[in-house]
């Protein structure tokens, strides 16, 4: 028996394959999807920030406390005006 050769292209499962399987459509809503991104990487920076923000404030309030608990009356610094303002003359 000899075996024609289109038979042997019917055992090929890639020679097939579009009219096996339907098409796919793809139904993806890039601009939703861009737009959901886009906010989901501002709110991470935001959150980011509000971190970066806390532990900042938390270390500056323990070194205060460490300054107060040394017993070192310098801890908060007062800001004075400049030396060389404009001085009034006293009469």
């Amino acid at each position: 028996m000899q075996e024609k050769p289109s038979d042997i292209t019917d055992l090929d499962p890639g020679a097939h394959s579009t009219a096996l399987a339907p098409a796919r459509v793809d139904e993806t809503d890039y601009e939703h999807r861009k737009i959901v991104n886009l906010l989901a990487v501002v709110f991470l920076l935001v959150i980011s920030a509000a971190i970066i923000w806390t532990v900042h404030a938390i270390n500056e309030s323990e070194r205060m406390q460490r300054c107060i608990n040394s017993g070192r009356r310098d801890c908060v610094k007062i800001e004075t005006p400049p030396s060389s303002a404009v001085r009034v003359p006293v009469r």
